[in-house]
């Protein structure tokens, strides 16, 4: 299949109104480069099934953001060309990752979670620059089951101030990552990021919001966001795969 053309809606992010005591809200989404990308999934998906699938669960995910009011931008940050085109496609702002996969400093090549938490501080410190202060939100890009309204309640009590942060339905990783005010982002995505993000000052949220706290890693999540109810790319990507969802919104 081709998964630098896929057969998405365009979805065009729109300004939204606030309150003079609100500061902007700007989402950062992070996408390693496809070759590399959903490799736990390699024994069920070969490489273009999974490329079709990240594709589609980021434009899903970019879409559940687009809805929510409380978000003013979205700046994808990824060194993939083709992940590029659809986030320029569906009206967002893409920082090219400034440290891609496989990339080596002073000779070694650096962890994927490095390399990530690198670009995902160069990215925040660009758009603050550009912008001033704005409250700042990572979120993961294979949120295909996430509802605006869940993003929209977890955003209002990330407000309350500083750094907090959405844990994952597993409780080890991280969904959602808030930098609000002055706060640094001081992104520590990796294994175990939720004990590594609390430990280093941000509160975890507390809400009922599964679509939100689960992003796709293995077969055990691909089904757990297809109970919920994933959006139309990503069902129209599962039934290329010819594992049509058991439920979608």
């Amino acid at each position: 299949m081709d998964s630098a053309e896929p057969p998405y809606p365009h979805v065009v992010e729109t300004p939204h109104a606030r309150t003079e005591i609100e500061r902007p809200m700007h989402a950062i989404v992070a996408v390693k480069s496809l070759r590399s990308a959903k490799s736990r999934l390699a024994g069920e998906l070969d490489s273009d099934a999974r490329a079709d699938l990240v594709l589609a669960m980021l434009h899903d995910t970019l879409a559940t953001v687009a809805a929510v009011s409380a978000i003013d931008s979205v700046t994808v940050v990824t060194p993939d060309p083709t992940v590029a085109a659809l986030a320029y496609s569906v009206g967002v702002t893409v920082y090219a990752d400034p440290a891609p996969d496989g990339a080596r400093t002073n000779g070694a090549t650096p962890r994927t979670e490095e390399t990530l938490n690198a670009a995902l501080s160069a990215a925040a410190a660009d758009i603050r620059a550009k912008r001033g202060v704005v409250d700042l939100v990572v979120l993961q890009a294979d949120l295909p089951a996430m509802q605006p309204s869940e993003l929209t309640e977890a955003v209002a009590a990330a407000r309350s101030g500083g750094r907090s942060v959405v844990v994952d339905h597993h409780g080890t990783g991280t969904s959602a990552l808030f930098a609000c005010g002055e706060s640094a982002l001081d992104p520590r995505f990796g294994p175990e990021s939720a004990l590594g993000h609390t430990n280093s000052g941000a509160r975890p949220l507390n809400g009922q919001w599964p679509g939100l706290r689960t992003d796709v890693d293995t077969h055990a999540d691909l089904s757990t966001v297809r109970a919920l109810g994933v959006g139309p790319a990503t069902s129209a990507s599962l039934t290329r795969l010819k594992a049509t969802p058991s439920n979608s919104r």
